[in-house]
């Protein structure tokens, strides 16, 4: 659930009335119509503008970014957006898209399909980029050679005016799925950076956008001001302008009558927003995962020797009583996972081992394995609510009763760096929303440009998730699935927790919602028809 799931930055979003937090912008009042978008402080919103590339379901991203096509809510109907048309070969081969006419950037730039192909382009060679992506790009033709820097084009997309071409070595069943999630950049802005430090570059400072709104006043750390883009070539919005409030805590704000809508699959804070007057919730089933991810390699690239050993990932399993916690912590939003196909879903395999609670199997694991038991194992999470928190406690004590000592450390800032580029860790707690298990297992493979430099260039999964990828017949996908969750158990490079369902919760009360409207995973963008919201 990929995402990578950065999405992991920005814990909620809520839609506050119009008087802002008492620190933050305080949003016109008088005719205009406004409304205040809310996003947790400690991401890179503290600095600027949060890279697209990782995660882009938040809805502040979505009012200014755009894609080729836009999904329904349940993430597996497309529609166009940036394109007009689209034909698919039967083969599924060569995609052809008509790309629509008159197209602007905010700064007046024209919108072209040149946009879109340097944006495939560059999102290969990218350091930071959502699995997902780069894994069904990858099969692009000549992908293999422009990102070894073979080539000086990709030559499988080309342009003609405004016609865009993209010729595949493989079939990628979700391709339409993958294009209605990919923001397109502006190439007269990124042409010249560098893509290893994009997510870096001056550009998010204040970025130039494409959406119905765009990005009118920046305080970083404090707020930004949306305000209609007279560019936009959609239907015009009906709120006149969005303020996104970075914001301590999204709860208080909703308490305190000032937000309208909020994303959460907190147990502890879907309590106390189901006693909010006029909030109407909306139940959403995902694939979120939350899960350890297991460091086999250093930042200088020497192997963690302590994680080496599969009898060490097994023992840490059978040592945490994963039921016993999901039915205190989450109930009725969390189930035991012990793979990527979540139990009752379409090619799970009911002869998984189960990992149930076992600590007598987990002291004997680790004494074969050599365990050094005066050696603390390392855990790193991002996670600030207090359920994720009791649950890190509970699996620290989980462990220390085999005899393992834990050092558990909640980290600050930017949580992507910390996971991929410093691995100052053992494991990691990790959550991931997926729209689909290519992202999930697409984690696994060699050319996921995050996890081969924590699980290392294997290779182990790449010839099965290139067969999932491509096939659309859900009997053979069943089968396929079933041989991967045989190798992630084989491999456990990932430890399985738990899967959460997600809550929407709107304020009727002040919102104005198109009749009709559906919410789907609020990790992922699609068409919240947004332009049809209002205020009462």
């Amino acid at each position: 659930m990929k995402k990578l799931f950065t999405g992991v930055l920005a814990a909620f979003l809520c839609v506050t009335t119009l008087a802002g937090c008492s620190s933050n912008k305080e949003a016109d009042k008088g005719k205009e119509k406004v409304i205040n978008i809310a996003a947790e402080k400690g991401g890179n919103l503290d600095t600027k503008f949060d890279y697209v590339w990782v995660n882009n379901g938040e809805l502040y991203k979505e009012l200014v970014f755009r894609h080729l096509f836009k999904a329904d809510s349940t993430l597996t109907k497309v529609s166009p957006d940036l394109a007009k048309s689209y034909k698919l070969s039967d083969d599924g081969l060569t995609l052809t898209i008509e790309m629509n006419d008159g197209l602007k950037w905010s700064d007046g730039e024209p919108l072209t399909a040149d946009d879109a192909k340097w944006s495939m382009e560059t999102i290969l060679k990218a350091a930071l980029a959502n699995g997902i992506y780069t894994s069904a790009f990858s099969n692009i033709q000549g992908a293999d050679d422009w990102k070894s820097g073979k080539a000086d084009s990709l030559k499988g997309i080309t342009v003609d005016g405004s016609t865009l071409t993209i010729k595949f070595d493989h079939k990628v069943g979700n391709i339409m799925n993958v294009l209605a999630q990919f923001v397109i950049l502006p190439k007269h802005c990124l042409e010249k950076s560098d893509p290893l430090q994009l997510h870096n570059d001056p550009y998010w400072e204040k970025p130039v956008t494409d959406g119905m709104y765009k990005i009118g006043d920046f305080q970083p750390g404090n707020y930004i001001e949306l305000i209609r883009d007279d560019n936009y070539n959609g239907e015009k919005p009906k709120i006149d302008k969005v303020i996104v409030n970075i914001v301590g805590d999204a709860l208080t704000a909703a308490q305190s009558g000032k937000s309208d809508f909020m994303k959460s699959n907190s147990p502890g804070m879907i309590e106390e927003l189901n006693k909010i007057d006029g909030y109407k919730s909306f139940s959403v089933d995902t694939l979120f995962y939350r899960y350890f991810i297991v460091n086999y390699e250093d930042a200088n690239g020497k192997k963690n020797e302590k994680m080496a050993d599969p009898r060490v990932r097994e023992a840490i399993m059978y040592a945490i009583n994963r039921k016993e916690l999901i039915d205190k912590l989450y109930p009725d939003l969390g189930v035991v996972s012990n793979a990527g196909v979540p139990e009752g879903y379409n090619g799970y395999d009911k002869d998984l081992n189960q990992y149930e609670y076992n600590p007598d199997k987990a002291k004997k694991l680790l004494k074969e394995a050599g365990w050094d038991f005066n050696e603390p194992l390392k855990i790193i999470y991002y996670y600030g609510d207090q359920t994720s928190i009791d649950f890190i406690n509970a699996v620290t004590q989980y462990l220390t009763e085999v005899g393992m000592k834990v050092d558990a450390v909640k980290i600050t800032g930017d949580s992507t760096t910390a996971l991929f580029s410093v691995k100052n860790y053992d494991i990691a707690l990790k959550g991931l929303s997926a729209f689909g298990f290519e992202e999930y297992y697409g984690e696994y493979t060699s050319q996921n440009a995050n996890f081969k430099n924590i699980f290392g260039k294997t290779g182990d999964f790449d010839d099965l998730y290139n067969q999932l990828v491509a096939e659309t017949d859900q009997a053979k996908r069943a089968e396929i699935l079933k041989k991967l969750q045989v190798q992630e158990q084989k491999d456990l490079f990932k430890l399985p927790m738990y899967t959460l369902k997600n809550k929407i919760f709107v304020n009727t009360n002040h919102i104005v919602l198109p009749d009709g409207i559906t919410f789907g995973n609020p990790w992922y963008s699609y068409d919240k028809q947004f332009e049809k919201w209002d205020v009462k």
